[in-house]
């Protein structure tokens, strides 16, 4: 009876919690199109067309995220909501994984206030968080957890579906190896005996037991990896894969020595993305002696922690890698304020406490409570407004979206870029784009005579292979396109390791510069663009 009324609890909690990641995440669905998923689809879109990953179209991820990205443009094709629409749906399963990830260690209310956090740093990040391939990761580690914990029959056959799942996330980021302990030791272990004299921490199953158990989970990591390096054998990509990606992947934006106190910025990045009160709030978690429960919080700091060295491997901070860490700390912070509510009601319910005590204890939930909700309130109904002058005119929209997260986005640019090639472009012109703007070809449906489809970053860093300069023009003279569009104002230092836009980097590159002055004319600038048309052949 007591079990049944504890289910009952669970159910009642967690849809309480996914009710409300449901109305914060709603609004996603005017989500522009940011120039990493534009990157993802533009490639998912090629896939479908016949072309192979580095050697038709080039970028520097692993090959799971463009496969995924692939089955998106299957479903839904060219509209700009799709992107949110997804991040809406992964929100939600997210959420439910959270959820019964905590419960399992912190209990059921810190789980449903760990879902409620998660969501609101989520949605927080806008739309350059959204289906990332860091958010694909963490559900796959997350299936491969409960496969791994779940008890009852067909063990050995869902170890071995849980070490596919952890590899699929490592064809999605290679840092998804981080979580290794979590499908491998974690679920194994019997937190309860961390809480004797002396400390203890054992396994729950033999050894053997164990060592039969893992074997069989790496065997269905390296069936996962052995399948997709099988597909590029398969498909004569092979050598354009490790020449394309394996051999470029570990230069990528990683020279220190160019960018003056590197360390420093990468760990003020670090600790920013964490944040500070975050930091506190897992200090006091397991400093105060009254709320700290090694049994409780041991297994999700642990998790944090290999969520945190997965975002740290890649010594890039952007907000988006810390998806791998925030369902957590997220964890964490429910678990403390739960501690928090529990002592202050504690104290309030002694016998002999005057009403004034009660009356500060009440006051200072109320703050604990209030001050958030109030946070959460004004940027709903901000994105509630935003989601009705979407809805009126969604082009004006993303034109002049509200809350851009980077000025190198440029959409209201992109946007009338966009409407002058549907105006003006005819059926079978391609279109060459010099600098990092992928959405263009996406929503024109024009594409490039080369495979550098979605940046110029490889072209313009040092960690980037000098031939493909000379590959670019190549390309572009033997099948030179009928538009050409160069970027302005879209220098990333952090990636290109270049102070220099793209249009400015011309001055560096002649052989791109020549041929762009010599066979095609200036035919309008928008803000952040400038778009060429080429030449009649006559002229050039």
């Amino acid at each position: 009876m007591m079990d049944h009324i504890a289910r009952t609890g669970s159910r009642r909690w967690l849809f309480v919690a996914l009710l409300f990641v449901l109305i914060r995440a709603l609004p996603n669905i005017t989500y522009p199109i940011g120039r990493d998923q534009a990157s993802f689809l533009v490639i998912g879109e090629g896939f479908l067309r016949g072309q192979r990953l580095y050697r038709d179209l080039w970028d520097i991820k692993p090959p799971g995220i463009y496969a995924l990205y692939a089955m998106l443009v299957k479903l839904f094709g060219h509209v700009m909501w799709s992107v949110g629409l997804v991040d809406i749906l992964w929100l939600l399963v997210i959420s439910y994984c959270i959820f019964r990830f905590v419960e399992r260690y912190l209990g059921t209310v810190s789980a449903a206030i760990a879902v409620v956090v998660n969501a609101a740093w989520h949605c927080a990040n806008g739309y350059l968080d959204a289906a990332q391939p860091e958010c694909f990761l963490m559900l796959l580690v997350f299936a491969g957890y409960f496969l791994v914990a779940a008890e009852g029959r067909w063990q050995l056959a869902r170890d071995l579906l849980a070490g596919f799942c952890l590899g699929a996330a490592f064809w999605l980021k290679y840092n998804a190896l981080a979580f290794l302990p979590l499908l491998t030791v974690v679920p194994y272990l019997d937190w309860d005996r961390i809480n004797l004299r002396p400390r203890q921490l054992r396994f729950r199953v033999p050894c053997r037991t164990w060592i039969t158990r893992m074997s069989v989970l790496v065997a269905g990591f390296l069936l996962a990896v052995a399948a997709v390096v099988g597909y590029f054998c398969l498909t004569g990509s092979w050598a354009s894969f490790k020449a394309g990606h394996l051999a470029v992947a570990p230069r990528y934006a990683t020279t220190p020595e160019r960018i003056p106190n590197f360390w420093a910025i990468t760990t003020a990045r670090a600790l920013l993305g964490v944040g500070g009160w975050t930091l506190l709030a897992t200090g006091a978690s397991f400093l105060i002696p009254e709320w700290c429960d090694l049994s409780c919080l041991l297994p999700v700091a642990s998790a944090a922690a290999m969520g945190f060295i997965a975002t740290a491997a890649q010594l890039h901070f952007f907000p988006y890698a810390f998806e791998t860490t925030y369902p957590f700390l997220a964890a964490i912070w429910g678990y403390l304020a739960w501690k928090i509510y529990e002592g202050l009601k504690g104290r309030a319910q002694k016998p002999g406490r005057q009403w004034t005590t009660k009356l500060l204890t009440g006051a200072l939930l109320a703050i604990i409570v209030v001050g958030p909700l109030r946070t959460e309130v004004k940027a709903i109904t901000r994105r509630y407004r935003d989601v009705a002058w979407w809805r009126r005119d969604s082009r004006d929209f993303f034109a002049r979206y509200p809350e851009l997260r980077s000025s190198i986005e440029q959409l209201e640019g992109q946007a009338q870029v966009i409407e002058y090639l549907h105006r003006l472009s005819s059926p079978g012109d391609g279109m060459f784009i010099w600098g990092t703007a992928p959405l263009i070809y996406y929503m024109t449906g024009l594409h490039p005579p080369t495979r550098f489809v979605v940046t110029n970053h490889p072209l313009i860093s040092p960690w980037g292979p000098p031939e493909w300069r000379d590959e670019l023009v190549r390309d572009l003279e033997k099948s030179p396109p009928a538009f050409l569009v160069v970027a302005r104002g879209d220098e990333v230092p952090d990636i290109s390791l270049t102070t220099l836009d793209s249009e400015q980097y011309l001055s560096l590159y002649p052989s791109l510069s020549s041929f762009i002055s010599g066979s095609y004319n200036l035919a309008a600038e928008f803000p952040g663009f400038v778009v060429y048309h080429r030449k009649p052949p006559d002229c050039n």
